[in-house]
């Protein structure tokens, strides 16, 4: 399933952080007294129940009054939360005026379409108990009461953010497998509108441009050799701001779009600048979804006869978090190995797409289980009674255990690595479900 995306908006300093902290259960974002500490949107993960979990995203302070480079890259990451989001959280300190940003905010979301949910913080305080008057002066007049310092009312937030997803369209890509669908990331100025359109350009009987499920977004439908592929074609991924401190953070917002909606991923990168930060964070993302992936470096037209074996061994050094990644050479302006890039897609996609069944799965996991046995637990040895498959794109296997809560992260990082050995599937993330036994 294809994750929503619920950004937090509103003025600096009226605990945009500290409501994502609460919410997702750990100190992600910066919190502090200074007027626009969280400069760029990070993420995070919130689990609403076990079948429905959203991208949570921090945003920087909505402010027009500020002057330079700086302000106005955190108002236009506000813009592009508002957007390309799902589902907004608005946010408002009613221990402070109202403001012309608060109006501004106000009828932007309003024009914007999306979904919202307004939120008045800091009620806790004496002085806030005015919220209602403050919200209605701005036309708002549903809207919940937190203190988001004290965790109150976070609870009818998550209720209120499930209740308007379920009525959002949402994109399962289990069941999308007519069309395989393509993202190609990077930063900005590696090539990626280039090596697009010479993938489309090639050997295609069907290419239309149609509208996307989501705001800002072209599909772009190609049919070669009978398969037809669908490449989402958006703006490409922020450069990380100039301004360099211990509080900055790259733009992540278009990457989780686009992950979100792929079933596989091409992240792009530039030989002579090597794999940033940035690039790494892509590669988390991807990872963290679950989206099959291929590192296909650009320019080879360029690289000096004999470095090609240097980058790759570089690349592999830097990506080491990320084992058994593929990654492929390419020359986006000369055309150099592009036409790897649909077998390459196909041989991901059908790896990541992979229906084991039962019996051989459970064949796997005994000789897994037998040539390296699961850990004990209060003297007990864990057991694994049998698995099945639950889902692809990632493949999601469910293990019914003694202990499933008992399972240690090396345990689980040998039997991960051991399924994907076994079904030739390396490379692709999967993911591992325990379970008691019923």
């Amino acid at each position: 399933m294809s994750r929503p995306v619920v950004a937090i908006v509103g003025r600096p300093n009226v605990g945009k952080s500290t409501l994502f902290n609460g919410l997702v259960g750990q100190s992600r974002a910066i919190v502090g007294p200074e007027r626009g500490i969280t400069r760029d949107r990070i993420f995070g993960r919130l689990s609403l129940k076990e079948d429905c979990v959203v991208d949570l995203v921090d945003t920087g302070g909505f402010d027009t009054t500020g002057e330079g480079d700086f302000s106005q890259h955190m108002l236009e990451q506000t813009m592009m939360a508002i957007r390309e989001s799902d589902l907004l959280l608005c946010m408002f300190d009613v221990l402070s005026e109202i403001t012309p940003d608060d109006r501004e905010l106000v009828r932007i979301i309003r024009e914007s379409g999306v979904p919202v949910i307004h939120i008045a913080n800091k009620v806790d305080d004496p002085r806030g108990n005015l919220a209602s008057t403050m919200l209605y002066e701005l036309g708002i007049h549903d809207f919940i009461e937190i203190s988001a310092r004290k965790k109150k009312g976070l609870d009818e937030v998550r209720e209120r953010i499930l209740e308007l997803l379920q009525v959002l369209p949402q994109a399962d890509l289990e069941h999308q497998t007519d069309a395989v669908r393509v993202s190609i990331l990077g930063r900005p100025n590696v090539g990626k509108s280039q090596l697009l359109n010479r993938i489309i350009g090639e050997n295609r009987s069907i290419v239309s441009p149609v509208a996307g499920t989501t705001r800002d977004y072209i599909d772009i439908r190609v049919n070669r050799e009978g398969r037809d592929y669908v490449f989402v074609d958006t703006a490409g991924i922020r450069r990380k701001s100039r301004i360099q401190d211990a509080l900055e953070k790259e733009s992540v917002f278009r990457s989780l779009k686009n992950v979100n909606m792929s079933h596989v991923c091409l992240l792009l990168i530039d030989p002579f600048e090597g794999v940033t930060e940035q690039d790494k964070r892509i590669c988390s993302i991807m990872t963290e979804h679950g989206r099959a992936f291929a590192v296909v470096v650009n320019k080879s037209d360029l690289i000096e006869a004999g470095r090609r074996t240097e980058l790759r061994e570089a690349i592999l050094y830097s990506l080491k978090f990320f084992p058994d990644v593929k990654i492929v050479f390419i020359s986006a302006l000369t055309g150099k190995n592009v036409g790897r890039m649909y077998p390459l897609i196909n041989e991901l996609f059908t790896k990541t797409t992979i229906q084991v069944p039962t019996g051989q799965l459970n064949r796997i996991l005994t000789d897994i289980s037998g040539s390296y046995a699961p850990p004990v637990v209060k003297g007990r040895q864990v057991k694994f009674f049998y698995a099945n498959q639950v889902g692809i794109a990632p493949p999601e296997f469910r293990i019914v255990t003694n202990f499933p809560d008992s399972i240690q992260q090396s345990y689980h990082r040998y039997l991960i690595r051991s399924f994907k050995k076994a079904l030739s599937i390396e490379g692709i993330p999967i993911k591992l479900r325990f379970v008691p036994k019923s």
